[in-house]
């Protein structure tokens, strides 16, 4: 339908010829008996406009050939052709003219304005009260009926609607006392608004009048006309809403299969171009999150809208089409060289391609002949017989990844000013020595650690990788639970402690050339000359030897930490000693399986490398033998130090502060680590 101009203003005049329970507005017509130029809310109000000063008047040519000549065309084509239009379009016919007004408004013709109501589906009929074109003004115009702003909600029993600024000028609640009404008369209500109950004013005023006239022997028939009456009006109105209702729910449904429909129209579009996986992977509700205008908007799709939306659209699902391949086709394949990688380490390495430490399945992955085949198309076929040749290389692999590794640790190392560069300028060979100690902070956290121990310190590959913006990167490290090898992450600190270098001289060895191995091979036990009296030896290995001095001597210079070689009898009685008394490991202990090849990310407590030994290797927990079954982290042993009498007599130094297992460290060194 379309609104005119004209009828964009509706005006309501007061009129004695106004029925009480017509709520509408008047504009004055002339007197002929057969019009209905009286009905309210017909006529828009018309503004005069001023003319200019000065303006020359001239006479404006009459357009021909358009609808001025439709009223006197015959009246049988004429209403054949009005019987076709829906009642809110003959409202605004007969606002466009005075003829039409004239010829439509007339009693005569009330049933062209019938037959249009009842093409409308389930409209309760026009009550006698009121005229169908006024039935129709109610029904069908959306203005409010005193000032024309946009009204939606309709007063059915008031038989009008009003804005929120007029409502209170033109009603009275009957609850309040300037309701001037007896509480024996009855007329049509409105409970809308919460707590009210809303009369008109003027049908109270009118009402008023009429009871004030009435006989007192006619009294009861008038109220029981003015119930009756009531109880119609409101009986109307209730079948008006329900109408209403229906007809909102029928346009909510029409609306949602629009959108419907539309919806799988651009699901049709994007599926022709290649995007139906991708649309499964993060479902139709997400794109529609994104870009919810379009898929709301109850319009057919066509194909000038599909043209401008399909750009955006495919900008937004190219990204998701990489994240999907990333998890899906990437995934699968990263969890088959998992699978297969643990197989590999369960393993013996093969003759001549042992390493003291294996990368992280993270790191293989990037290894090129692995890349390739996670990265190969999606439509190829990868199994874990796919990777059997990437394997046979992998020795070559991880002996180039250990020698890049390895310069990086030492470019991020910082070696005190006396020591110089000689560790960087000798490279790996430097990082083989006994003296390759290296302090790493974390914060308020600080850990001494010996290569190639140190390497994996979680802060080169458990990075907070939740915290990246790269979707892709967060969600590789999600597969393998942590990140790549790299210093780049890793932001705190690294020295080298020289306090090592007196306990290598302390078996008169050259710090400069004497290696790890060298020293286990001695394995000479050492007297700390800072907590020792001369009746009363502090005892340890090398190891411990190196971490109690950094635990406890660290604030004096290293020179003047002497230590002392326990040799002959005593280093016998010691030794046996630490065999007769040794206990077990605590469960809680961090160790790794001494029978796989050891990796980084592979030391866990012992408690599950146990059931590991037992559910892989078959070896039962209390047959597991330490050393050969499992190794215990270098501090997680439980004997740390002994005390060695004047008369060869060891026992433990249970008063000792270096005595209580370092296990527990340990495990802050794995666990609160990982948020390094």
């Amino acid at each position: 339908m379309v609104t005119t101009r004209s009828a964009s203003r509706v005006v309501g005049h007061d009129s004695p010829q106004v029925m009480v329970s017509n709520l509408g507005r008047l504009v004055p017509q002339a007197s002929d008996e057969n019009s209905e130029d009286s009905d309210p809310g017909l006529a828009p109000r018309r503004v005069k406009k001023r003319s200019r000063k000065g303006a020359k008047s001239s006479k404006k040519l009459r357009r021909r050939g358009r609808l001025d000549l439709m009223p006197t065309m015959n009246l049988d084509i004429l209403f054949h052709i009005l019987s076709f239009l829906h009642p809110m379009d003959l409202l605004n016919l007969s606002r466009t003219s005075k003829d039409f007004r004239k010829l439509l408004l007339q009693r005569s013709h009330a049933s062209a304005w019938k037959t249009a109501r009842l093409q409308v589906e389930d409209l309760p009929d026009c009550p006698q009260d009121m005229s169908e074109p006024q039935y129709a003004n109610l029904v069908f115009y959306p203005h409010c009926h005193d000032c024309d702003r946009v009204v939606r909600t309709v007063l059915w029993p008031l038989r009008a609607r009003y804005c929120s600024r007029c409502i209170d000028a033109n009603t009275v609640d009957r609850w309040s006392s300037n309701c001037r009404m007896p509480w024996a008369l009855d007329l049509p209500n409105d409970e809308t608004v919460q707590h009210k109950q809303l009369l008109l004013k003027k049908a109270v005023d009118a009402i008023l009048v009429e009871h004030s006239k009435t006989p007192e022997n006619e009294m009861a028939a008038f109220l029981t006309k003015k119930k009756q009456h009531t109880a119609e009006v409101m009986e109307h109105a209730e079948q008006c809403k329900q109408w209403l209702q229906s007809v909102a729910s029928s346009r909510k449904h029409e609306l949602d299969a629009l959108r419907l429909s539309r919806q799988d129209a651009i699901v049709a579009r994007l599926t022709e171009a290649g995007y139906k996986p991708e649309l499964d992977y993060v479902g139709i509700f997400w794109l529609e999150a994104q870009v919810k205008t379009w898929f709301r908007e109850p319009k057919t799709l066509t194909q000038k809208s599909w043209d401008r939306m399909r750009p955006v659209l495919i900008t937004m699902l190219d990204p998701v089409r990489a994240r999907r391949i990333e998890d899906e086709v990437y995934g699968d394949r990263r969890r088959i060289l998992i699978d297969e990688y643990k197989k590999y380490l369960q393993q013996p390495p093969p003759s001549g391609a042992a390493f003291d430490v294996m990368p992280h399945a993270v790191d293989v992955a990037e290894f090129d002949p692995f890349r390739d085949l996670i990265m190969s198309p999606e439509s190829a076929t990868i199994t874990a017989a796919s990777f059997l040749s990437a394997f046979q290389q992998l020795p070559n692999l991880v002996s180039s990844w250990r020698t890049k590794i390895d310069q990086e640790f030492l470019n991020l190392i910082r070696f005190e000013e006396n020591h110089g560069d000689s560790g960087k300028q000798k490279g790996s060979d430097w990082l083989q020595l006994a003296t390759a100690v290296f302090v790493v902070e974390s914060g308020s956290d600080s850990r001494l650690l010996m290569y190639p121990d140190v390497l994996s310190w979680p802060g080169f590959f458990y990075a907070s990788f939740i915290l990246s913006n790269d979707e892709l990167f967060r969600l590789r490290a999600k597969q393998f639970g942590c990140c790549r090898w790299s210093t780049s992450r890793h932001l705190s600190p690294i020295s080298v402690f020289e306090g090592a270098a007196a306990v290598v001289q302390a078996a008169s060895l050259d710090p400069k050339t004497t290696r790890r191995e060298d020293m286990d091979r001695l394995d000479a036990r050492f007297a700390c000359g800072e907590c020792s009296t001369p009746d009363r030896k502090v005892v340890m290995t090398w190891e411990m030897a190196v971490m109690h001095s950094y635990r406890l001597h660290r604030d004096q210079q290293h020179e003047e930490i002497k230590w002392t070689l326990i040799e002959g009898d005593e280093l016998t009685n010691v030794k046996n000693y630490e065999q007769a008394a040794k206990p077990p490991v605590k469960p809680d202990a961090i160790a790794y399986c001494a029978l796989c090849q050891h990796h980084v990310r592979d030391t866990l407590s012992l408690a599950f490398i146990l059931n590991h030994l037992a559910e892989i290797h078959g070896v039962p927990s209390n047959e597991a033998e330490q050393g050969i079954h499992y190794i215990p982290d270098r501090n997680s042993i439980s004997v740390v130090s002994m005390v060695l009498d004047s008369d060869g007599n060891v026992s433990n130094d249970a008063s000792h502060r270096l005595v209580p297992s370092y296990c527990s460290g340990v495990e802050i060194l794995r666990y609160k680590s990982h948020v390094v």
